[in-house]
């Protein structure tokens, strides 16, 4: 799980999402937390997006795709993908055309399952949904691959996410770098590390077309010596990628390095950056001598120390519903972000620079910790509960955060 290794380095106790556990859970006053979907209706649930009339869109590790309607509570799979669920594969990351439905395509993050045993076989491919609201359902036919690149079953840090960007009319993706933690050293020392290379494209935020084609202003796009899908590089495991229409920031949420003085980060995406790992993390310092930058490195945007554990997850400006509601003015144009290890949301005011201040505690306690962090339509905060690491937990749930003073 993206506690350092995504799933295999977990060790999260199977306990009932229950109202022993909520005791536990803390809000300022007026929030509360309400479950949309639990355990037996999502399995492994780890990505979500929201189709315009408001309805939740969720994957599934194990392969599901699941349509969920947030007023009514009521759960149907719309399809699945047959995936390599070993190790810490699966399906990932979910994002739905900007013009959805009347553009029925949905983009999906998997692993497939005609893999080496030396290799995996990561895939990013285009679906057609048939049918609309309640009824809609994937085509089995109609799968386009868009992308795929190989990687080594050994190595962690996998990537996975997506963002169909509504002005662009682009697809975002992030790839880990898939090192083994134990080869740390050696990788920071190796000048061809997956991460910082452009001829690999692990390591790396990618930019395609909806039908897989390479944007002409891609960084990249005109280098022999590149992969022209690379957006940007320098990525250890980035989690999370998220659109703030007002100020156009790109957000990725991405975990650091698992040494005490390592930070996560929550970084804004700027085309051609070079985001430092695994030769730089946090603002500047080295992974290995701690001293030091590389040319082109980019800053973080907002981090943290990971002193006894971090594992950023989600990442967001907060913006209130256009029909009025939603959380209090204090939070209006706030950062929120999510950490699965410290099983927590907190928030952080964003000055008039556009950079985000201290943060403080918002939601603490839950008993597994969030991932996929969105603004859901109605105002509300979700996140998903993944709890069982490899395998299918009563923790499993899609929860939001509402504010009902």
């Amino acid at each position: 799980m993206p506690h350092r290794h995504r799933f295999l380095a977990l060790a999260v106790a199977i306990l009932t999402w229950c109202s022993a556990a909520r005791a536990e859970v803390h809000l300022p006053a007026g929030f509360s937390v309400e479950t949309v979907a639990g355990p037996e209706q999502v399995s492994e649930p780890l990505d979500l997006t929201f189709a315009s009339d408001g309805s939740a869109w969720v994957t599934g590790r194990a392969g599901d795709l699941w349509r969920i309607d947030t007023v009514a509570h009521t759960t149907r799979r719309v399809g699945r993908v047959d995936t390599d669920v070993s190790g810490d594969r699966g399906l990932h990351g979910v994002a739905l055309h900007p013009d959805f439905p009347r553009t029925p395509q949905v983009f999906l993050s998997y692993h497939a399952t005609n893999h080496s045993p030396t290799q995996y076989r990561a895939r990013i491919a285009c679906w057609t949904v048939v049918g609309e609201g309640a009824n809609a359902a994937l085509d089995p036919t109609s799968e386009k691959t868009l992308l795929e690149w190989v990687g080594d079953p050994a190595g962690q840090h996998i990537g996975g996410a997506l963002l169909a960007h509504p002005g662009e009319r682009l697809l975002y993706i992030t790839t880990g770098e898939n090192n083994q933690n134990s080869r740390i050293k050696q990788y920071c020392d190796d000048p061809e590390n997956k991460a910082q290379t452009l001829r690999d494209l692990r390591g790396k935020v990618l930019r395609i077309g909806f039908d897989g084609s390479i944007p002409a202003d891609n960084p990249f796009a005109k280098n022999p010596e590149a992969q022209a899908a690379i957006f940007t590089r320098g990525h250890r495991q980035p989690w999370a990628l998220d659109y703030d229409a007002p100020t156009g920031f790109i957000l990725l949420a991405e975990n650091g390095g698992d040494l005490v003085d390592d930070h996560d980060e929550v970084n804004r995406i700027v085309p051609g950056a070079n985001y430092g790992w695994p030769r730089v993390f946090g603002d500047g310092w080295s992974t290995s001598s701690r001293t030091n930058r590389i040319d082109g490195f980019m800053s973080p945007w907002f981090m943290y120390k990971r002193n006894t554990g971090a594992s950023c997850t989600g990442a967001l400006i907060y913006r209130p519903p256009a029909a009025g509601g939603g959380f209090p003015s204090k939070y209006h144009g706030a950062l929120f972000y999510s950490d699965f290890a410290r099983k927590s949301v907190r928030s952080a005011p964003i000055d008039a620079s556009g950079k985000p201040g201290e943060s403080e505690p918002f939601l603490q306690g839950v008993t597994a910790g969030p991932v996929a962090l969105r603004l859901g339509p109605d105002g509300a905060l979700y996140f998903i509960t993944h709890g069982g690491a490899t395998k299918a937990s009563t923790n499993d749930t899609v929860a939001r955060i509402v504010w009902k003073p």
